[in-house]
């Protein structure tokens, strides 16, 4: 068998109570020109690593005193050996072995089969290969007798750790269930994850339609100075050029949330979802005890804020393809018609008014002929651009199909909307569109209809104003009929 060429020798730490299955791989590894360490079972593991640096770790499963499941999970929980590669095996067949592997944070996991070379091949590729230094300390437990009690105070630890991070993701996963709403979401977030961090501050910072937004809670120890800086902190993450507006909210004032800070430390954290562009970011200003117990902590609420900041951004995406025309940007048929339904009941329960008007814009086919679908496409968009900044913030306006647009005025009479058609008439065929001939001005033809009282319906109001939007055009277009 030849040799396999790795990038550099390795050193590898072998963990297995079965003294012939330990040699097997000792001769293996040594074989394709790595060196080894070796130990019986979890906790003699823990004192090599004491004063040893391995590459990667290999531990068999099952082994007496503290198993493979037990070492991996006090390494993965240490500061000091959490980036240490872990592999675990087993001769048990998969099963529940599998899982079990994955749950306390094993990079890999195999069956032992006949042909151990595979194993070395995975071992190897679980370092990294630029050959950048891992970072490396003493186990907390070197630092204690190994004894049992201690052991077992560690993994009772570790458990519980596992216990608080599954209630941490899914306390925040819950949030989604309840809201959809960002601002929400981010004040459930806040309120979830301010127990852990306070007293100190708390800031997040995610994506709106006007940029970034920040929201904060902080302890009323705290000043404005330390605010100031953690928004420092945040804004180098804030491309540049977006708003960062930050908004403070003082945490209850209990004992504990007037406690003043004697060893501050201010972390800023990216909120990522894999595949995903960065949608939101994690900073805290908190005591170092506090951070350094609960990093791994902090580290899944920023793993679960970048999930619940892309959840809620693809719902937002898709709610706005649903209801947005996509050349004008505009409100489409069926939205703008729901929307208009609704006021209509609300008239008729209430007694309001409503009026509203079709629009066509003149002679477009003409432009379509004459200058391309490019240019008629262009024309679309810049009088919706135009229709929608000449109405009122309070009136509603849409594509409905081709050429022809849809607005309503809520609490508007027949006057009152005639007035405002006059005037968006007039507004839209001021200046040229870019691109074409100064003398080409794209007009309107406008279709007033008024709602009537009680039985009347948005197919009636509909078929008025078409009817007044063919005698528009009817008359020489450029004009309001209603």
């Amino acid at each position: 068998m030849v040799p396999s060429k790795a990038a550099k020798p390795l050193q590898v730490l072998l963990v297995d109570d079965n003294p012939i299955q330990l040699s097997l791989l000792h001769h293996l590894f040594q074989r394709h020109g790595h060196t080894t360490l070796e130990a019986k079972n979890g906790a003699e593991a823990l004192i090599v690593l004491a004063t040893e640096n391995p590459d990667v770790v290999v531990s068999d499963c099952v082994m007496p005193l503290l198993d493979g499941y037990q070492l991996c999970r006090l390494l993965k929980d240490d500061r000091a050996t959490r980036h240490l590669p872990v592999l675990l095996l087993t001769a048990q067949g998969a099963g529940l072995a599998r899982f079990w592997a994955k749950t306390c944070g094993a990079d890999r996991f195999l069956v032992k089969g006949r042909d151990l070379d595979h194993v070395v091949e995975v071992a190897a590729s679980l370092v990294d290969p630029t050959g950048k230094p891992r970072p490396h300390g003493r186990p907390r437990l070197a630092q204690e007798n190994f004894g049992v009690d201690a052991i077992q105070r560690r993994l009772a630890q570790a458990l519980e750790q596992r216990v608080v991070e599954t209630a941490l993701r899914d306390s925040i996963g819950r949030l989604y269930t309840a809201e959809h709403d960002t601002l929400r979401l981010i004040r459930g977030f806040i309120e979830i994850l301010q127990e852990l961090v306070l007293p100190g501050a708390l800031l997040v910072a995610y994506t709106g339609e006007d940029g970034m937004i920040c929201h904060g809670v902080h302890g009323s120890s705290l000043g404005e100075k330390d605010r100031a800086a953690l928004e420092a902190g945040v804004q180098k993450f804030i491309p540049p050029g977006s708003p960062g507006l930050c908004h403070w909210h003082p945490a209850g004032d209990d004992e504990d949330r007037r406690r003043a800070m004697r060893d501050p430390v201010l972390r800023v954290m990216p909120a990522v979802t894999p595949g995903y562009p960065t949608v939101g970011i994690l900073g805290f200003l908190a005591e170092r005890r506090a951070v350094d117990e609960y990093e791994r902590l902090f580290e899944i609420a920023a793993e679960e804020l970048g999930r619940l900041l892309s959840l809620e951004d693809s719902r937002l995406r898709l709610y706005h393809q649903a209801i947005r025309d996509p050349l004008t940007g505009l409100y489409n048929r069926r939205h703008l018609l729901d929307m208009l339904d609704m006021e209509i009941d609300q008239c008729g329960r209430f007694g309001h008014s409503l009026s509203l008007m079709l629009i066509d814009l003149d002679h477009f086919k003409a432009v379509n002929d004459r200058f391309g679908h490019a240019a008629g496409d262009h024309v679309l968009s810049v009088m919706a651009q135009r229709m929608a900044f000449g109405l009122r913030k309070v009136d509603q306006v849409g594509r409905i199909g081709g050429e022809e647009f849809l607005a309503y005025g809520p609490e508007t009479d027949l006057d009152g909307l005639r007035a405002l058609a006059e005037r968006l008439r007039q507004q839209v065929a001021i200046e040229p569109i870019p691109g074409l001939p100064e003398a080409d001005r794209v007009t309107l033809s406008i279709g007033l209809a008024a709602w009537e009282g009680p039985g009347d319906t948005l197919e009636r109001m509909m078929a008025r104003a078409d009817k007044n939007l063919y005698q528009a055009k009817a008359e020489g277009r450029n004009r309001v009929i209603g």
